[in-house]
C-alpha cells in the first residue's frame, strides 16, 4: 500500500525553539509548542504565504509589544521573552522539575495574541488524556487543508509537540479464527513533529493518536 503525505511548509520553515530553566523549573513544552507555531506563522506572514500575509505583529521586537519584527528561526532572548509570557498565560506550573500545562489551560495563549494580532487560537482536548480520532482529525485537517501546523498532545499528559506533517495509508489485513478467515481494511496514520527540542525540521514520525489539538487561525 502507498502512504499519502501532507505537509505544512518544509523543514527549513520550522523554528528551532526549546525549553530552558525558568524560576528553577523547566519553562514547559506547552508554551514552547505555542511559540513554535506562532513563530512559524509570523515567518509565513513575512515571507509571502498569502494565507498569513495580513497577520503581521504575531512576533514583535524582543518578544514584547513594540514594533513589528520577524520571529527568528533560532531561539534568542526575544523568543525566550515570548515563551515566558505564554508560560504565564497558559498557567504552566512546576511538577517534579518539569513545566506542566493542563489542556484546559492551553487556551490561555490568547493573552499573548490579544493586542498583537487578529490571529486566534482554538483548542480541543480530552480532559482525561484519552486519544480521540476527532482530535487527530482536527490537527490533520489543519496540516492537509490549511497547510498550517498544529500543537498536539502525546503520551499521558506528557508532551506537547508541533505536528507539521501528516500521512495515512490503507492496507488489507487477513485474519482467521479456527477455520474462519476474513479480511479487514486498516488505516494507518502518523504525524511528523517538531518536538520543541531545538531540532526544528529534524523531527520524527509518531503515531497520529492525540488527546489535544491546538490550532492557530489568521
Amino acid at each position: 500500500m502507498t502512504w499519502n503525505y501532507f505537509w505544512a511548509g518544509n523543514s527549513g520553515d520550522q523554528p528551532r525553539y526549546h525549553q530552558f530553566s525558568y524560576r528553577n523549573c523547566a519553562v514547559g513544552c506547552g508554551p514552547v509548542a505555542w511559540a513554535i507555531l506562532i513563530g512559524w506563522a509570523d515567518r509565513q506572514a513575512a515571507f509571502g504565504n498569502a494565507y498569513w500575509a495580513g497577520r503581521w505583529g504575531l512576533y514583535r521586537e524582543n518578544g514584547g509589544r513594540g514594533a513589528d519584527a520577524v520571529a527568528p528561526i533560532h531561539q534568542d532572548d526575544g523568543v525566550k521573552n515570548m515563551i515566558v509570557e505564554i508560560h504565564h498565560g497558559v498557567g504552566t506550573f512546576c511538577l517534579a522539575g518539569q513545566g506542566a500545562t493542563t489542556p484546559w489551560g492551553m487556551g490561555g495563549v490568547a493573552s499573548y495574541l490579544n493586542g498583537r494580532t487578529g490571529a486566534r487560537a482554538v483548542t480541543h482536548y480530552n480532559v482525561l488524556g484519552i486519544h480521540e480520532t476527532r482530535l487527530a482529525n482536527d490537527a490533520a485537517s489543519s496540516i492537509a487543508y490549511r497547510r498550517t501546523p498544529a500543537v498536539i498532545g502525546t503520551g499521558w499528559f506528557s508532551h506537547y509537540p508541533v505536528a507539521w506533517g501528516y500521512a495515512w495509508q490503507r492496507r488489507i489485513v487477513r485474519k482467521s479464527i479456527l477455520w474462519f478467515e476474513w479480511t479487514e481494511t486498516v488505516t494507518d496514520t502518523a504525524f511528523y513533529v517538531n518536538q520543541g527540542w531545538g531540532g526544528g525540521g529534524h523531527g520524527q514520525w509518531i503515531d497520529a493518536g492525540t488527546w489535544f489539538a491546538g490550532e492557530l487561525y489568521p
